[in-house]
């Protein structure tokens, strides 16, 4: 937006421009704002350029090749979203969270393995339920087969990692 040398906005053409005035609600203001900050313009001058063309920006359902750069200020093409490059972005988007999260699982069930559970503290819990002396035969058995079990399951977590 240029200013003349008193800071005053220069005139953008030999028409003269009437100050007028809008009731628009704030998300509209803004919302026009944002439009015509992207071309590079005030808001008055997006607002003639889509009244001059009779164009609006849109959320079209395929590529928009409405451009504005027949006017001086207006270079590029309005501001619009496509629906199938949105949606493969998205796709696109959905499948680095999922692999990332697939991988933080993973490695959030290997750590719980290895630094939560007290496997050998479970083991001498459930031998001392077995009402069974250590030197009891039983015991003994029962102790190696769940020494077994562990290192079976400690293999298998390490397998994945």
């Amino acid at each position: 937006m240029k200013r003349d040398i008193q800071g005053k906005f220069a005139i953008k053409s030999s028409e003269y421009r009437e100050v007028r005035s809008l009731r628009l609600t704030d998300d509209t203001w803004k919302a026009l704002g944002i439009a015509s900050e992207c071309l590079g313009a005030t808001r008055a001058d997006y607002l003639e350029e889509i009244v001059r063309n009779n164009l609006l920006p849109c959320i079209t359902w395929e590529k928009s090749n409405i451009s504005t750069s027949n006017a001086q200020s207006f270079t590029k093409p309005l501001p619009s979203i496509t629906w199938y490059e949105e949606i493969e972005r998205l796709r696109a988007e959905v499948q680095n969270i999922e692999s990332y999260n697939s991988a933080l699982k993973e490695r959030s069930a290997i750590n719980f393995v290895h630094d939560i559970v007290d496997f050998e503290a479970i083991r001498d819990r459930i031998l001392f339920e077995l009402k069974l002396g250590r030197q009891a035969s039983g015991y003994k058995a029962a102790q190696k087969a769940l020494n077994r079990f562990i290192r079976e399951i400690k293999l298998m977590v390490d397998s994945f990692s």
